[in-house]
């Protein structure tokens, strides 16, 4: 995860953007933790961390960053 907060974060997104990000990247290492407990992973975990994917997205696209 360090390597994707710092390309992300350090890339000069806004203040808000960089907020957003922060938030999202703490959610998602959290899902990954938890999913990395598991003993198998299963579709609606591939679902979630698309979900992250899109956001992540959103976040850099919509102008925010």
């Amino acid at each position: 995860m360090p390597f994707l907060r710092g390309k992300l974060l350090d890339n000069g997104p806004s203040d808000r953007a960089r907020q957003e990000l922060q938030w999202l990247l703490n959610k998602l290492e959290a899902y990954y933790n938890y999913v990395a407990s598991k003993s198998s992973v299963e579709e609606k975990h591939l679902q979630a961390m698309k979900s992250f994917y899109r956001e992540i997205l959103m976040v850099l696209s919509l102008g925010r960053a």
